[in-house]
């Protein structure tokens, strides 16, 4: 395996427990449009909610007549609103803190831009050197499209970083950029169970 240069991390499920957020934010939408809202995560409609770009989740849930309102009504929606439904995940400030002092990381999310005010407003800037968002590539996960731009800005090759995600739309753009894809809490690679393990799991790959 190459020497490990760049570790990327999803943002919803991964810096953050995020659902409840992105649920109270496409709520808004749902209910302006007359839908049912969503209730609870055991919903069928919110893994959409959590994994997928905004224009994907409108497809997904929206009578076709209705994207464009729907896009419309998002754009003028002030995500910072929603903030306090954001909860870092635990130890995440202390295995950055770590992490950050031995190799660059970055963030590469299907949320369509606004990273930059999500680190600010959560002190997490220091910690990060590249933030890719679905609105920077042409294509959003479950495409490698943000992995390939974060490997492009940090000058590396994807084979260098590892990717941190929790959902298969992030398995799949890893593998298919070839980067290596660390499971946050999800079964679908090799697992880390908690910001300690990936402390201890990154330790181990950069100094074997």
């Amino acid at each position: 395996m190459p020497q490990l240069e760049v570790l990327v991390f999803d943002c919803d499920g991964v810096l953050f427990n995020s659902m409840g957020a992105n649920i109270a934010f496409y709520n808004v939408i749902l209910t302006h449009l007359g839908y049912e809202p969503i209730e609870s995560a055991a919903d069928e409609r919110a893994e959409v909610c959590h994994i997928a770009s905004s224009p994907h989740v409108f497809e997904a849930l929206l009578e076709q007549h209705h994207i464009e309102e729907a896009e419309r009504i998002a754009a003028q929606i002030d995500y910072a609103g929603f903030y306090p439904k954001m909860v870092p995940e635990p130890g995440l400030y202390e295995a950055l803190q770590q992490l950050s002092l031995r190799l660059p990381l970055a963030v590469a999310t299907n949320r369509r831009g606004g990273m930059q005010d999500i680190v600010q407003h959560f002190n997490l800037e220091s910690y990060f050197s590249h933030l890719v968002t679905s609105l920077d590539v042409a294509r959003p996960k479950p495409h490698p499209d943000m992995l390939l731009r974060v490997a492009e800005l940090a000058g590396c090759e994807p084979r260098q970083m590892a990717y941190v995600g929790d959902s298969r739309f992030d398995c799949l753009a890893a593998k298919e950029a070839g980067v290596e894809f660390l499971s946050y809490q999800w079964d679908g690679g090799t697992r880390i169970e908690n910001y300690r393990h990936l402390v201890e799991v990154i330790e181990a790959k950069l100094t074997r």
